[in-house]
């Protein structure tokens, strides 16, 4: 048979009895596909009006595809993008938080998000001509009941908060939008409303006054019986990350990225109130809110453990803390012998085992984590009565934020607080610092005047 001069028209290959198509698409070249329609080399006629209707209701298909604004060219399934798209993803990725930027770690999760739609779908890329839109609504139905061991791709278990789903659905909803600009589908889907847990649900759990001076006196002494040098390092620095977190009220990600330029003295201060009181500058790639800020920090004493700790020699006739310029990019907390490197996050998560079990017995089944002693401290200022604008300010959270995450203020530890305030020395120590945001909570001597 000729191929005759038209923009659809069907044949058979040589040595082949099934009906093929050709179809020319405006501005996107042709088509050729198999019908799935068999005929007959000896009757030229069977399978043939199969065929033709086969080609003539994808021709209709191209047609209103095209008066849409889309593609219609068939060339790639419903997850057969998800590589280019995440190459886009990847373009926006920045060290730091910025507008309409991403880091690194969100980008890595996409791709997971987007396993778990192709764990909905049974891991069955299907054409996007067949969306269906009302499935899809119902996604985060069957995400919070679904339990599969089954890796096709990956495992699936309900998650813990619907915040969860929400997370998943934002990399959804970026994915589709992505098809949509592309032209490959008309519309965006709309998922079933998932309503978020409120702030008050994400408190991490915090020590109070008692256990806080009990935890402090436990990692005190293990610091102090550390048997090796590499030991006795890792464990000084790690105790003094605690008293630093406490005390600063610093992100973990912003204490881990500190360096020694970042360390200032605050010299608006007396010479006397210096000995104690600092800042230390948050830059905007370290912060996690993509804004640099300064805090106001009780913490000399602590920097200048980690300057000898260190090895860092002390530099003469010099403003606090007296870091030798070749050192200032240093970070305050380096790998042992190092030489400028961070302490290692198997180090980290190594020595948090061993302070969990050392210290579980003074927190009482708490789930503590290294976020745990920012909001002790920042508990601790809020009940001193300091203004929740200037905490707020200093720790780098929102006042609704510091609020309803950050401040705890249980029937324990207004008992506490009750038994603390009926102590002379410790009434005297709060008017003396009652303009300081932040207050060394190991000078209050927690332990003896609860007791």
């Amino acid at each position: 048979m000729n191929p005759p001069l038209e923009d659809c028209y069907i044949y058979k290959r040589p040595q082949s009895h099934r009906w093929h198509y050709f179809l020319a698409i405006p501005d996107e070249g042709s088509e050729r596909k198999t019908t799935g329609v068999q005929g007959n080399h000896n009757d030229i006629n069977l399978g043939q009006r199969e065929a033709l209707e086969v080609a003539l209701k994808r021709k209709l298909e191209v047609m209103s595809r095209q008066q849409q604004g889309l593609r219609a060219k068939r060339v790639k399934k419903m997850f057969d993008f998800i590589e280019e798209f995440l190459e886009e993803e990847q373009k926006r990725i920045s060290t730091f938080n910025e507008k309409d930027k991403i880091t690194y770690e969100s980008w890595r999760i996409k791709k997971h998000h987007l396993n778990l739609l192709k764990k909905y779908y049974g891991n069955k890329n299907i054409r996007l001509e067949d969306l269906d839109y009302k499935f899809l609504m119902k996604y985060p139905t069957w995400r919070r009941k679904t339990k599969c061991k089954e890796h096709n791709p990956i495992p699936v278990t309900p998650p813990k908060t619907t915040t969860t789903i929400s997370g998943e659905l934002v990399t959804f909803n970026g994915y589709f939008r992505y098809l949509e600009q592309e032209g490959y589908i008309s519309r965006l889907p709309i998922f079933q409303k998932v309503t978020r847990e409120s702030l008050r649900y994400f408190r991490r759990d915090y020590l109070t006054l008692r256990e806080y001076s009990s935890t402090h006196n436990t990692l005190r002494a293990w610091a102090n019986r550390a048997s090796t040098p590499t030991q006795t390092y890792n464990r000084n620095l790690l105790y003094n990350v605690v008293l630093v977190t406490a005390n600063a009220c610093l992100r973990p990600g912003e204490l881990k990225k500190l360096e020694w330029r970042d360390i200032q003295p605050h010299e608006i201060l007396s010479k006397d109130e210096q000995k104690r009181h600092h800042l230390i500058r948050i830059r905007r790639e370290v912060a996690k809110t993509g804004f640099p800020r300064t805090v106001q920090s009780p913490t000399v004493e602590y920097f200048n453990r980690m300057r000898v700790l260190a090895g860092i020699p002390k530099l003469p006739k010099s403003p606090w803390p007296h870091i030798p310029p070749e050192y200032l990019n240093h970070p305050v907390f380096p790998k042992y012998g190092g030489k400028g490197e961070r302490f290692g996050k198997g180090s980290w998560d190594k020595y948090w085992v061993e302070i969990k079990e050392l210290c579980s017995k003074w927190w009482k089944g708490k789930n503590i984590t290294w976020y745990s002693f920012r909001h002790t401290g920042i508990s601790f200022a809020c009940s001193r009565e300091v203004p929740i604008l200037t905490v707020s300010k200093n720790v780098g959270a929102g006042i609704n934020y510091v609020s309803n995450v950050y401040y705890h203020h249980e029937a324990e530890s207004k008992a506490t607080w009750e038994t603390l305030n009926k102590n002379r020395l410790w009434n005297e120590k709060l008017k003396s610092e009652e303009e300081r945001v932040l207050v060394n909570l190991e000078e209050y001597n927690l332990a003896e005047n609860l007791t």
